[in-house]
């Protein structure tokens, strides 16, 4: 009997090729927790970009406006030497050191007192709390510029249904040229010159004043308190042959919140006018004076300190802010920065706070706060709030040496 091989069949076990359910929720909870941190690191080290280069924009901000500041000063035009008639009998010694033989146009800062100006500041818009200046300055080239910074209240944008506003800096800055319309410095620089100095002297080059004419003009008469003198923005020229004075406009911020502004324009957007409009001097173009643009926002403090070092009778030199230099001239100007005297320099502070602590001020008294109280037990709960959030820079910013 032959024998049959017999074959054996290899046994195959059965596979499992899929994964339960346990298994995929698992993993589904080991992608979830990772995807989590993942999200939260991402949001963290977004939120610190994003805060890195807002304060990277905000000190950027500050500093381009210190130097629009510094810009402007280092054209300023303040007193100059002239032939003018002796000052009156009675002026000090050291009254006639600062004021003889001088032509004046007005430097302000934090201007309170002066004739011409219903409202008792040189910017009628600007917010209180804050500091403001102006002044004369050739940078324009068609005649004596005006240059001025100011904080006031304004939406952040111009569109339809915004409502998010903030304190922001601005810059003004009013071209020289005709002596008549608000838009030009010309006739603005020309009143406040004539008011403090000598008409005859401006018109004549020098000449001097016919025996026996008075003289109305305000330094020539002995008179150097800020309150005897005009306003650098409060009154012009209607044309020159008349020399008859009128009222000035005031500027404005861009995207104002209108119900905070003192002087509004009569529109919103003031008539541009065409190039056939700006070379007529009767053109009605010339009253208008356009909105001011922002240099910086969210600012809760802007300061500006004058000092000028005077040497004294006995050789020494003092460096006086303006109660210090009131005292010495013997003014009764306080605090206030007499209007006829460039500093040496102007110590600046200018303080910001972010877009997410912005929003949180809804108000215009939100942004306004006393910064003289030096005790923080004494400080409120906002004013610690942006102690927490601002960011504060100083400047020293210098002034062109003085002709005398």
């Amino acid at each position: 009997m032959s024998t049959v091989g017999i074959i054996t069949l290899p046994s195959f076990r059965s596979v499992r090729t899929g994964s339960t359910l346990v298994e995929l929720l698992a993993s589904m909870a080991i992608l979830s927790i990772l995807l989590v941190v993942l999200g939260s690191t991402l949001e963290v080290a977004m939120g610190r970009f994003r805060s890195g280069a807002e304060k990277s924009e905000k000190e950027a901000g500050a500093r381009l406006m210190a130097q629009w500041l510094e810009r402007d000063l280092s054209s300023m035009v303040g007193s100059r030497p002239a032939r003018l008639p002796r000052l009156p009998k009675g002026t000090t010694a050291v009254q006639r050191a600062f004021f003889e033989g001088r032509i004046f146009l007005p430097f302000e800062i934090n201007r309170k007192v002066g004739i011409g100006m219903t409202e008792p500041r040189s910017f009628q818009n600007a917010s209180t709390g804050f500091d403001s200046i102006a002044f004369a300055t050739d940078r324009d080239g068609g005649g004596l510029a005006i240059a001025g910074y100011y904080v006031a209240y304004a939406r952040h944008s111009p569109l339809s249904g915004e409502v998010s506003a903030g304190m922001k800096l601005f810059r003004h800055f009013r071209r020289g040229g005709s002596v008549s319309g608000d838009g030009y410095a010309g006739g603005l620089i020309l009143y406040a010159s004539h008011e403090i100095n000598d008409i005859w002297d401006e018109l004549s080059q020098g000449a001097a004043r016919p025996p026996g004419q008075e003289n109305l003009a305000a330094v020539r008469r002995g008179r150097f308190e800020n309150a005897d003198l005009p306003f650098l923005l409060a009154r012009r020229f209607a044309g020159r042959t008349t020399m008859s004075p009128v009222a000035a406009t005031q500027p404005w911020p861009a995207n104002p919140v209108r119900e905070w502004l003192t002087a509004p324009p009569p529109t919103y957007q003031p008539y541009r006018g065409t190039a056939d409009d700006w070379t007529d001097p009767d053109s009605p173009v010339h009253d208008s004076v356009f909105p001011d643009e922002a240099v910086c926002d969210h600012v809760v403090k802007f300061e500006l300190v004058p000092r000028l070092r005077v040497t004294l009778a006995d050789g020494r030199s003092e460096l006086m802010d303006a109660a210090a230099l009131n005292e010495h001239l013997g003014l009764a100007g306080g605090d206030e920065w007499p209007v006829l005297v460039t500093p040496d320099f102007i110590e600046m502070t200018i303080a910001t706070i972010n877009e997410k602590a912005a929003l949180t001020l809804t108000n215009p008294e939100d942004w306004i706060i006393d910064f003289a109280a030096t005790d923080p037990g004494s400080w409120s709960s906002r004013r610690q709030f942006l102690e927490r959030e601002m960011q504060t820079r100083h400047f020293r910013i210098p002034l062109p040496p003085r002709t005398r």
